[in-house]
């Protein structure tokens, strides 16, 4: 079998079919898209992995679920009255978490910025957190602490 070329308009052919596939000519926001994500496949779920490494398992949550949880979480967000486009440091244990605060942002018209596990020893911790707060200036911190 020859191997197919794909000329530009094949290309933007298969890029319009598969947005059409995908999003709805109503769907205009982000917030569209995950609803209408949720109402096309409510019982769908979504895979996260905890962190504890000696049990370490898949937790499943449905697209509805998530939906509600991240859309709380983005109008618990709101309310902190901050302006549109701050940088929000996510820094949470569980994936879970870290997936609905990214998306809670984005809702929110936040930017987040993931932050990995810092290190143990305190201060190679606190170094590294200055760093981040100075790249930043004003960045909301989300951690599982406050």
């Amino acid at each position: 079998m020859a191997p197919v070329a794909f000329t530009s308009s094949a290309t933007t052919e298969f890029v319009a079919s598969l947005k059409a596939s995908v999003v709805s000519p109503q769907a205009n926001t982000l917030h569209d898209v995950i609803a209408q994500a949720v109402d096309r496949y409510p019982s769908h779920e979504l895979g996260f992995i905890t962190s504890s490494a000696h049990d370490s398992s898949i937790q499943t949550k449905t697209f509805s679920a998530f939906n509600q949880n991240v859309r709380n979480l983005a109008r618990a967000m709101l309310e902190w009255g901050k302006p549109t486009g701050s940088v929000v440091v996510v820094y949470l244990t569980e994936h879970e978490d870290n997936m609905a605060a990214v998306w809670a942002c984005l809702l929110a018209g936040y930017v987040p910025c993931l932050q990995p596990a810092l290190s143990a020893q305190q201060a190679h911790k606190e170094g590294h957190v200055a760093h981040i707060k100075s790249l930043f200036g004003s960045a909301t911190w989300l951690t599982s602490e406050l």
